[in-house]
C-alpha cells in the first residue's frame, strides 16, 4: 500500500466525529434557546362555573360545561374546547390574546367579550372594545354592545345587543 493511503486512516473519524460534534451542539443550543410551550387545560362540569388567570392580564371565566386550553405563548395562545367563555383583557396594549374556536381565529384589541361555541361555528358578543375575527373570507371587527355569528368561512348576524346578553350566565354570577 502506498504510504499516503496508509498515513490518512484517522481522516474518515474526524469528518464522522466532526458531523456527530456538530449534530450535537446545535441540539443541545436549541434546547437551550427554544423555551417548551406548555399548555394548560382548564374544564368546567355541569353545574360549575370557574375564572382563571391565563396571564395577569388576561382573566377567562368558563360557563358550566366548557374547557379552554391555555399555552405560555407571547400573546397568549388560547383555545375555546367547549362551551362558553367570558374574556377580560385588561390593559390598553391591543394584540395580547389570540383564541380560537374552531376554525376561527378571534383577537382582541383591549377588551371584554364572551364566546359561545357551537358545533360549526360560534358567536361573539363584546362588551367594550372590540375584537376582530378572523375566516376564511377576511377579517370582521365587532365592536361594542355588538353579537356576530361565525362558521369558520363567513360572519353573520352582526348586530347591536344589550348588556345582559352578553354573557348572561356571567351575569348572573355577580348579582
Amino acid at each position: 500500500m502506498p504510504d499516503i493511503i496508509r498515513d490518512r486512516w484517522w481522516l474518515p473519524f474526524v469528518v464522522h466525529g466532526s458531523i456527530v460534534a456538530t449534530a450535537v451542539g446545535l441540539g443541545l443550543l436549541s434546547w437551550f434557546i427554544a423555551a417548551p410551550i406548555k399548555t394548560r387545560l382548564h374544564e368546567t362540569i355541569p353545574g360549575q362555573r370557574l375564572t382563571v388567570l391565563a396571564t395577569p392580564d388576561i382573566a377567562i371565566s368558563l360557563d358550566a360545561d366548557s374547557s379552554v386550553a391555555v399555552t405560555n405563548t407571547e400573546p397568549s395562545g388560547i383555545e375555546l374546547l367547549r362551551g362558553n367563555a367570558f374574556f377580560d383583557v385588561r390593559g390598553n396594549q391591543p394584540g395580547k390574546l389570540n383564541l380560537k374556536v374552531g376554525t376561527t381565529y378571534i383577537r382582541d384589541t383591549g377588551t371584554r367579550f364572551s364566546v359561545i361555541k357551537r358545533t360549526g361555528g360560534g358567536s361573539v358578543a363584546v362588551a367594550n372594545g372590540q375584537v376582530e375575527i378572523l375566516v376564511k373570507t377576511g377579517t370582521y371587527l365587532v365592536g361594542a354592545h355588538e353579537r356576530a355569528d361565525f362558521d369558520g368561512i363567513q360572519v353573520t348576524g352582526q348586530r347591536v345587543i344589550a348588556d345582559a346578553e352578553i354573557a348572561p350566565w356571567h351575569h348572573a354570577d355577580r348579582r
